[in-house]
């Protein structure tokens, strides 16, 4: 049997993360759900001004505006904002906040995107799990979904759009045995300012337990993050110095 969360042998209202060899302590319940109740979320960027900020819209499938999420606290400058923790909150239409999240700053760090509750309890992360000097040859990382160490589900989210941008492109999200639970659409969207700008679209193909409607909302807005980062602002062609490939490149 492959690792994994399963249901618990001994308790038929929760699973159980079984690492391969033995079952663990980690259990999750097994309430399902999908991200803010919704099997279909877009989330629409909302140009900022000097055009470096990183704001969005999170709509339902019909259009309607469900969530916003924005930054909490201080801005980082265009310059800081790639070396700088950014943190960022899901605030739900009847203004409550839903959950928060922390990229962690740094240049040849791993890259980390911290989700937390409102009142900061850490629900999970994305990590990354490719190597560093993978990003030189191709503009996408590889990061795991973890819930207390454990990984949940995998992806590749993208670093450098800005080739082959036109084109709509899907980034598929794995569970741990290698199946498809859910997909992020990227399509070029049009708005008049010096940067391109992205819509995406998070398609869950199924419900699925705790913390993972978090962490696939929180997926989806890294790509977006990742992508504002890289084309966001006057300077953003420093940002691309050094990098190859194109959102398509398989290696």
């Amino acid at each position: 049997m492959t690792a994994g969360w399963f249901p618990d042998p001994g308790h038929g209202a929760q699973l159980r993360y079984f690492d391969g060899r033995e079952w663990t302590q980690y259990v999750v319940p097994t309430a399902v759900g999908v991200p803010l109740g919704e099997p279909v979320v877009q989330l629409r960027p909302l140009p900022q001004p000097g055009d470096i900020g990183v704001a969005c819209t999170v709509e339902d499938s019909r259009g309607a505006q469900i969530a916003t999420i924005t930054p909490r606290g201080r801005q980082a400058s265009a310059l800081g904002r790639q070396a700088e923790n950014l943190d960022f909150a899901v605030t739900t239409r009847t203004g409550a906040q839903h959950i928060l999240i922390t990229r962690i700053g740094g240049i040849v760090k791993n890259h980390c995107v911290v989700v937390r509750d409102p009142a900061g309890a850490e629900v999970g992360r994305l990590v990354q799990i490719s190597s560093f000097w993978r990003q030189f040859r191709t503009p996408r990382l590889a990061m795991a979904l973890e819930f207390r160490g454990q990984r949940m589900a995998t992806t590749d989210v993208c670093i450098d759009p800005e080739r082959g941008r036109f084109g709509e492109v899907s980034s598929p999200i794995l569970d741990s045995a290698g199946g498809e639970i859910a997909t992020v659409q990227r399509a070029w969207h049009y708005v008049d300012t010096i940067s391109d700008f992205f819509t995406y679209r998070l398609t869950c193909h199924q419900p699925v337990t705790h913390p993972l409607p978090e962490l696939l909302l929180a997926t989806a807005f890294s790509h977006y993050l990742y992508d504002r980062l890289t084309v966001g602002g006057p300077l953003s062609s420093v940002d691309r110095f050094g990098r190859g490939g194109t959102w398509h490149d398989p290696r």
